[in-house]
């Protein structure tokens, strides 16, 4: 078992060191030592060793301990050195010149990097693995490419899905970390700050907004899809079956298959937790803004500038007058007098007049009843302005009346404008063309030569400026 082998190569103090209240002081003498190993071919020298632990010590306060040899602060840096070899965190080797050099156990060093990958991760980040993976597995519904599909892509498959879920959760620990810390501002900068710096800088700006791209509902449909075909696909299965055989030597084809339907069924799995990982997201950034705005609202009630005058006010009236209810009060109710230059300063004119209502009017029957005619008349007019509305699906529709292929461009001076709708087309192209669901590119002429020329074609009847349209 993992537990009895780790502790019978490591001893209880290995672990103990960091349990102690100078845990984050002896981390960070292991890191600087570590640091300045390699510089020194693998090993320092004792007096190097604690001259780096002196530069530790002056930044932190070491803790006493149970087992405290001396309080004097002239041998904390001894002291912190013992106590690391004692745990087995540095080696000490003595040579025959009385030299002694110091080096960082194996065990030691593979438990800090482990820390340092911690540390590292705990900047939250979407680094696309998903989306990666969605793509590469929608792909799967087509057979060619079921016949490329080998076994190393199925566990990297796999691999990443996992990553991407840890990642996922990563964010959403961070977004209840900022939502705890929001909780803890006393002043309206700091909550702002926490807003529009860090949160914003480090979560809104970076990996949420790279979430919400993503699109992964979408290809997650599409991911799942292409895995079905995969898992009904018998010939490549034994493909797969095969690729197996020839990476993993020593098994046999019952264990190959078996490990690649339980791999496919542990990726269905891990893909099906996605979706729900990242709804959990949303959730914890809507707990987070629903937090901060009820904590600035807090801060800036309990802040504010009369906020002594209005409790003085209330205690007053609590100790003078116990009454449920200020209506109950009559004549009881004798405040300090106000303090203001001119008591006339308060008057009607002073408030707001009472809003009212405006009386509805009575709806009127028209008299003239209509005709047929009219009534062609009026769909004769609804039709016009339908087909003279500037729309993006007009220009669209206009493009593709053009018969061009993708790529192909062509001149305004070649356009076949005619009448009136034509140049409502026109115009319908001109002011959709940003547009993300426009099936065309336009570019005019002031944009390509800037310094050239302005260029105009004549087109019933107006003059329009030269450009180029090209069909995506």
């Amino acid at each position: 078992m993992l537990g009895s082998q780790l502790l019978s190569q490591l001893t209880p103090a290995f672990f103990g060191l960091l349990t102690g209240p100078n845990a984050s002081l002896y981390l960070d003498v292991i890191d600087s030592l570590e640091k300045e190993t390699p510089e020194s071919g693998g090993s320092l020298e004792y007096a190097d060793a604690l001259a780096i632990i002196a530069r530790c010590v002056e930044s932190q306060r070491l803790h006493p301990e149970e087992d405290d040899e001396s309080e004097e602060p002239t041998q904390q840096s001894a002291v912190i050195y013992r106590r690391l070899v004692a745990a087995k965190w540095i080696e000490e080797e003595k040579h025959s010149d009385y030299r002694r050099t110091v080096f960082l156990d194996p065990a030691a060093q593979t438990l800090l990097e482990a820390f340092r990958i911690i540390v590292s991760q705990s900047i939250a980040s979407f680094t696309g693995k998903l989306r990666l993976v969605c793509d590469r597995l929608a792909d799967l519904r087509l057979p060619h490419s079921r016949a490329e599909f080998i076994w190393e892509e199925l566990k990297n498959c796999l691999a990443q899905v996992r990553s991407g879920l840890r990642e996922l959760r990563l964010i959403r620990k961070q977004v209840e970390r900022y939502a705890h810390r929001q909780l803890k501002a006393l002043t309206l900068a700091e909550a702002l700050d926490l807003i529009y710096n860090e949160f914003s800088q480090l979560i809104t700006q970076r990996c949420y907004r790279e979430l919400i791209h993503a699109r992964l509902p979408e290809r997650l449909r599409e991911a799942m899809a292409g895995l079905t075909e995969l898992e009904q696909d018998d010939l490549a299965l034994q493909r797969l079956r095969e690729d197996f055989l020839r990476v993993e030597t020593e098994g046999d084809a019952g264990r190959a298959m078996a490990t690649i339907v339980r791999t496919i069924e542990e990726l269905s799995l891990a893909i099906g937790d996605v979706e729900p990982t990242a709804d959990r997201v949303d959730t914890s950034t809507a707990d987070f803004a629903r937090r901060s705005r009820s904590r600035i609202r807090y801060i800036q009630d309990v802040g504010s500038a009369h906020r002594q005058q209005v409790k003085t006010i209330f205690d007053y009236v609590r100790e003078h007058l116990p009454a449920p209810r200020l209506a109950d009060l009559e004549e009881k109710l004798s405040l300090p007098a106000l303090r203001l230059a001119d008591k006339g300063l308060v008057g009607m004119a002073s408030l707001s007049p009472v809003r009212r209502s405006a009386l509805r009017s009575s709806r009127r029957r028209v008299a003239a009843e209509l005709t047929d005619e009219d009534r062609e008349e009026s769909l004769r007019d609804m039709d016009r302005n339908v087909r003279n509305a500037l729309r993006l699906d007009r220009a669209n529709r206009f493009v593709d009346r053009l018969g061009l292929e993708s790529g192909q461009t062509i001149c305004s001076a070649n356009l076949p404008i005619r009448a009136e709708e034509d140049i409502l087309d026109v115009i319908s192209c001109l002011v959709f063309a940003p547009a993300g669901g426009a099936n065309y590119r336009l570019q005019i002429d002031r944009e390509i030569l800037p310094s050239g020329p302005i260029g105009f074609d004549a087109k019933a009847g107006f003059d329009i400026e030269r450009f180029e349209l090209e069909k995506k």
